[in-house]
């Protein structure tokens, strides 16, 4: 198919000029079957008026025409229909009523006084006008359906190329960014095929770019802020050895910053690894209950820290299809924001409950907790709560919640916040299916 236009166009004037020659014969025959019928009953009449020396011939029941013929107030001829009494009739055509009917009258005078006068029903005019009428519609009406169907027929058939071009595009995955291949494509569609494959090539080099971008920042950071770390910790050795004073605390901002930076690029890092978009999940069955028991030991240290308390709840053991590095990594951010934002000596609960097809995890917590209003501004990357002077005093990135999301979604469930148990605190409720 070279092009959709002229295949379309083509066949759509072929089908309808059959269907219409198609239509049109038949209509044909039928309005000349029924004018043959008035014809031969013309002839009959014809013939019965020299029949016999205009003696009356055939059945009257059978007759539809009425016919006369007078000579000044003698009756020469009537057909079998036609009564005894004179039809009254002006000169021409007239409508008249007579014989308990409505009559089409036509009465001619010649110059020798001889009257004929021709009467035809109307009923039976009107019948025989619309049964040719119809006759030459049915066949037009009954075609409408096929027409309909060979148009539909043709149409998808001529849409075919991009049916299969919607197919292919919706069967790729996030990460395949490779050139969509037609066999036949017709020259409405190469532009447009043409500029998807450029459209998808520009995204490829794009998602390229960004990719090894993230990662090649991070790495670069990586060491000279290790060496700033290692630099920073002996300057305050020295200091201290040397009893600098520093009243203003510059030491311990320094440190801060820096240990804030460092967060941050590792939070990068873990957020390019997880963007749905990029990450391939190998997914695998996992036992969620010893995947956050093992989650909460890594993280008990910092429970320790702060004086605080942490409860699994989960009365069976669940097994969900996920990737181990996600879901972990995912659990270790969400218990790392909950001890990191709970006061000392506050608590913190980790459940599980299965409902139907959805594994739902919460996680609740007795800190400060978040407004309604920013429920959703929360996930937004680098995005914190009072920015960078949080309440808490808390280091932070703002890409904790980012990373959350990203990898429920990854693992197509849904996220949402609320208030806990406690009187004040967050509630992080995370769906999955099983």
């Amino acid at each position: 198919m070279r092009s959709i236009r002229r295949y379309l166009v083509t066949l759509l004037i072929a089908i309808l000029t059959l269907t219409s020659f198609m239509a049109a014969l038949k209509s044909y025959r039928q309005s000349i079957e029924q004018a043959e019928l008035l014809f031969d009953e013309d002839l009959h009449l014809l013939a019965a008026s020299f029949h016999n020396q205009f003696a009356p011939v055939g059945d009257v029941e059978q007759a539809t025409n009425a016919v006369q013929v007078w000579q000044q107030d003698h009756l020469l001829y009537r057909s079998p229909n036609a009564s005894l009494q004179k039809i009254v009739a002006p000169t021409g055509f007239s409508e008249q009523n007579f014989s308990g009917k409505r009559w089409r009258v036509f009465h001619s005078v010649d110059e020798n006084k001889l009257q004929v006068i021709v009467a035809q029903p109307l009923k039976e005019r009107q019948v025989l006008a619309n049964e040719v009428v119809l006759a030459s519609i049915y066949p037009v009406v009954l075609s409408l359906p096929l027409q309909a169907l060979l148009i539909w027929w043709i149409v998808s058939k001529g849409l075919r190329p991009l049916r299969r071009l919607t197919e292919q595009l919706a069967d790729k995955k996030a990460d395949d960014l490779s050139p969509v291949n037609l066999e036949q494509v017709p020259k409405e569609m190469r532009q447009m095929l043409d500029t998807t494959n450029l459209l998808l090539n520009r995204l490829a080099e794009a998602f390229t770019r960004e990719k090894r971008f993230a990662s090649d920042v991070a790495h670069e950071l990586r060491t000279p802020l290790s060496v700033l770390q290692i630099n920073l910790h002996n300057a305050q050795q020295q200091w201290q050895a040397a009893q600098i004073a520093d009243p203003d605390q510059l030491m311990p901002a320094l440190q801060q910053g820096v240990a804030r930076m460092s967060q941050l690029i590792e939070q990068i890092m873990l957020f390019n690894r997880t963007n749905p978009e990029h990450f391939k999940a190998k997914l695998q069955c996992i036992e969620v209950a010893a995947l956050c028991r093992e989650v909460i030991a890594e993280v008990y240290p910092q429970l320790l820290q702060k004086d605080q308390q942490i409860a699994l709840e989960a009365e069976i053991e669940v097994e969900l299809h996920a990737d181990p590095f996600a879901f972990k990594l995912l659990l270790i951010n969400i218990l790392g924001n909950a001890i990191k934002y709970t006061p000392r000596g506050g608590q913190v609960v980790l459940s599980l409950v299965v409902e139907g097809q959805t594994l739902i995890l919460c996680v609740e917590d007795s800190g400060p907790g978040i407004d309604e209003s920013e429920y959703q501004r929360v996930f937004d990357r680098f995005y914190r709560v009072g920015g960078d002077r949080h309440s808490s005093g808390e280091l932070g990135s703002g890409l904790g919640l980012a990373i959350v999301r990203d990898v429920v979604q990854l693992h197509q469930g849904a996220i949402k916040l609320a208030h806990s148990r406690f009187a004040t605190g967050l509630k992080v409720i995370m769906e999955f299916p099983l």
